[in-house]
């Protein structure tokens, strides 16, 4: 546990929607998808023994995390039929069959079993594909993707280059992997946020704001955020590493 535990860093692991692929073009679809998960459920099936933990909305480890107003999604299986049957879909026997892509290793197939066990159990969806492929399946022509399972993150600590990352129709999160997602007023508010200086309140007030708005979209399932490893045994202490594996104080390290 000492070898892989370390510093929660700017990066998570989600469940992306393509809401330009059926049946993720009804809103009341996606919400419905997502309703139907125990996320609770989702993080003992995938990562029983941590030390990823359950991630509730994208920003993490940056400032403004802490108290960004984001209202995680509720877990309602009895409103998420009852969406599924007011979408224009009416209910599971009318939706095309659900691909997902990226489910490369046993963490992914866990998670991505348990939330088609969910989606069968409370929606009555049975028709479901798991793929572990990603570069072929990936940007606007996509196919029939609808789930795309990827990681999103930031090297620099700061939730406006977080969310530039992840959610602004400029990244690739955005591009290929959510098929071409874009929202004007997401864009505006990151545009005006990176224009601030760090420590200018407004800024992370801004990117806090896109955050939201995004999740009015429901385009993603929140699945886990990212530990970095010590990759180190427990005799050698504070060896800690960023994103890209850069060793934050080298000068404390000891090696016991």
């Amino acid at each position: 546990r000492d070898f892989v535990d370390g510093p929660f860093i700017p990066r998570g692991q989600h469940y992306w929607f393509n809401a330009k692929r059926a049946p993720m073009d009804d809103i009341n679809v996606r919400k419905a998808l997502i309703m139907a998960i125990d996320r609770d459920g989702l993080i003992k099936a995938s990562a029983p023994d941590g030390p990823e933990v359950r991630a509730d909305e994208i920003l993490y480890a940056v400032p403004g995390a802490e108290n960004s107003g984001f209202e995680p999604y509720p877990f309602d299986p009895e409103a998420a039929r009852a969406l599924l049957a007011e979408s224009s879909y009416g209910g599971p026997e009318r939706l095309p069959k659900l691909m997902f892509v990226g489910i490369s290793n046993t963490a992914n197939q866990a998670a991505a079993q348990f939330i088609a066990e969910q989606w069968r159990q409370n929606l009555g969806i049975t028709a479901i594909e798991m793929k572990p492929q990603t570069d072929s399946y990936s940007g606007p022509d996509q196919g029939a993707v609808q789930i795309f399972r990827d990681d999103v993150g930031s090297n620099v600590v700061d939730a406006v280059s977080y969310l530039e990352a992840s959610i602004a129709s400029t990244s690739s999160n955005a591009r290929r992997k959510m098929g071409g997602y874009e929202n004007d007023k997401i864009d505006a508010l990151l545009a005006e946020a990176s224009a601030l200086s760090v420590d200018d309140p407004r800024r992370i007030a801004l990117a806090q704001e896109a955050q939201r708005v995004f999740r009015d979209d429901w385009m993603f399932i929140p699945w886990y955020h990212v530990v970095k490893p010590r990759s180190a045994i427990a005799s050698v202490k504070n060896l800690e590493r960023n994103l890209v594996r850069q060793i934050v104080a080298p000068w404390a390290v000891s090696l016991g």
